[in-house]
């Protein structure tokens, strides 16, 4: 019999994810959210697209199956469970379903039609997740970001990690605590609401609750309760990006896909991050073309206003801030937290943690100095916006 023990969260149904709060394009992590894929250019390349955070995480061996089972399953009650068992609810369609009270039997939830499979033990689940895949190019696998578990000796999930620093979530409720530390006693630091979404870096299970470490733009590295996280669809990099010409091969540079408010960090080819950001309204949009960063400051001071921008504006203290045309640059914003939406006066806006992360990697090399110009021997990363 396949017994996971007692050592899965158990997550109660009424409080679980709701619906996501912005209204976006969908695109492959949404759109295949629950289902398992192969790369039909790859035997035994096999993912299961959780919903959870809309990641890929591998089942390509059963011992990559038992983990996903193990750490991804949802608990349900006997009782809870009977209510649905021949008709699921449409939020609970592609989760693994476990019911601690039964002998701690687990079961899918196909999305092609919602009813509860069975899995008797983990080569079962191996072979009958393998049966129920459906074949994907792999270019469409990778628009989906990977999701890994580490695990002990003993299968216990140790931590998650996400390709791009964490995955997106919205804001489900209002107002939503926002806490110094992951405990319902800790310090509130402020709200969130409807109009927010959030990164999340990192789970946390305390207080009898699940929580998120979160970045952001006002409370980057504070806590929400996971309850008031939905996942949204992933900023996936920008597959129809065209290098720029002086990008040399190995080279870092910025894509920045203005219509879609997705930045993506490429090495040469390959993306190294991508994640949602905030380009200038109308009246100040953000300017197209390619460019070179030209300096570089861990903070400074930003103000303007008519004709320039919709608005005026005085900030200080701007952290992580690549200008590379002007006053056009790439930055942290500590103001707001509406990625994904154009919210600027015609910068790039990005979250406290996802901005660092940038600027500690692209040029000019600054070293430990705080702020840093570019030169003929170091010369800035190339930026490319456009729609």
């Amino acid at each position: 019999m396949f017994r996971l023990r007692t050592c899965v969260l158990v997550v109660f149904l009424g409080l679980f994810i709701a619906l996501p709060a912005f209204a976006i394009t969908a695109n492959n992590s949404s759109l295949l959210k629950g289902k398992i894929l192969y790369n039909a250019n790859s035997i035994g390349d096999i993912w299961y697209v959780y919903p959870g955070d809309f990641h890929r995480y591998y089942i390509g061996t059963p011992q990559d199956t038992y983990n996903v089972l193990r750490n991804l399953s949802l608990g349900i009650s006997n009782v809870d469970f009977n209510k649905f068992s021949t008709t699921t609810p449409d939020r609970l369609k592609g989760f693994f379903i476990i019911k601690p009270e039964d002998a701690a039997k687990i079961y899918y939830v196909n999305p092609a039609g919602g009813s509860p499979v069975y899995i008797q033990n983990p080569k079962n689940a191996f072979y009958l997740l393998q049966s129920l895949a459906l074949s994907v190019s792999a270019d469409d696998l990778k628009s989906i970001p990977v999701g890994t578990l580490t695990v002990d000796n003993n299968g216990l999930e140790v931590s998650r990690n996400w390709q791009y620093l964490g995955f997106w979530g919205g804001i489900n409720a209002s107002p939503v605590p926002v806490r110094a530390a992951p405990n319902s006693q800790a310090k509130i630091l402020g709200y969130f609401s409807t109009i927010n979404r959030v990164k999340v870096l990192a789970i946390k299970k305390a207080d009898n609750s699940v929580w998120y470490q979160v970045d952001g733009g006002r409370y980057p590295g504070a806590y929400v309760e996971a309850k008031f996280v939905s996942p949204i669809p992933q900023p996936a990099p920008d597959q129809k990006a065209v290098m720029p010409k002086n990008v040399k091969p190995g080279d870092y540079w910025i894509n920045l896909n203005i219509g879609q408010e997705v930045l993506t960090l490429f090495k040469g080819a390959d993306p190294v991050l991508a994640t949602y950001v905030s380009t200038g309204m109308k009246g100040s949009a953000t300017i197209q073309g390619v460019f070179n960063i030209q300096y570089k400051y861990a903070a400074t001071r930003m103000h303007g206003g008519p004709p320039f921008a919709t608005h005026y504006y005085d900030l200080p203290n701007v952290p992580w801030t690549m200008y590379y045309h002007g006053s056009f640059g790439v930055h942290g914003a500590y103001w707001h937290d509406e990625f994904g939406i154009t919210k600027s006066a015609g910068c790039t806006n990005m979250t406290i943690g996802d901005s660092k992360y940038i600027f500690n990697l692209v040029s000019p090399n600054i070293g430990m100095a705080t702020s840093g110009a570019a030169t003929v021997a170091n010369p800035g990363t190339v930026v490319y916006n456009h729609y």
